[in-house]
């Protein structure tokens, strides 16, 4: 099925259409929810809500760009908004746990499961290098997660960002110089533990 003819299948509500963009988009679309929320079924919860405003709005593609570069926009608009709403939820759930300070009333922990040290040190590495990503600036995180994680160009991130070429390669050159501040404060205070 080509681009207009998917497009005008979803215009006409056909299931046959609606089950192509799935079936086409579905892995970018939970990957990049993915790489900006972090946990893998809140990406695949957001996707159906990704596929639901694609088809809701798809009267409003003014094709001026490809539909992977509009279903990209939506999906990190998307995954940008989760993220805020989960970060407003963590403040006021610290704000409640301050003022409700519940004791633990000696109720043991569970324990949790040995790893071999490669493991863990991996696991340790990817959340250093995945906390670093999300305290970025968000134009700076956007662009650096479609480049090296979506493995975009910076003519498709440019238009997917609606920004131009330089400023593109601006922001991926910002992220990589203050993940690279960043990573090396961490790994100086991982190697004093």
């Amino acid at each position: 099925m080509t681009e207009p003819e998917l497009i005008e299948g979803i215009l006409r509500r056909d299931r046959n259409a609606f089950q192509y963009l799935v079936n086409r988009y579905e892995k970018q679309v939970i990957k990049t929810a993915f790489y900006f929320i972090g946990n893998m079924e809140d990406a695949e919860d957001l996707s159906q809500e990704i596929f639901l405003d694609i088809i809701y709005s798809m009267g409003s593609f003014k094709r001026s760009s490809t539909l992977s570069t509009w279903i990209y926009r939506i999906t990190v608009n998307k995954s940008l908004n989760m993220v805020k709403k989960q970060q407003r939820r963590g403040i006021m759930v610290r704000l409640e746990s301050y003022f409700r300070s519940v004791p633990d009333h000696g109720v043991a922990k569970e324990a949790e499961p040995s790893h071999t040290g490669n493991e863990v040190e991996k696991k340790e590495m990817n959340e250093m290098l995945h906390a670093a990503i999300s305290r970025l600036p968000e134009n700076q995180r956007i662009a650096f997660v479609l480049c090296k994680f979506e493995e975009q160009t910076y003519r498709q991130i440019a238009d997917i960002m609606k920004i131009g070429l330089p400023a593109v390669e601006s922001l991926i050159h910002r992220a990589k110089l203050n993940l690279q501040k960043h990573l090396v404060y961490q790994f100086s205070e991982y190697q004093k533990t």
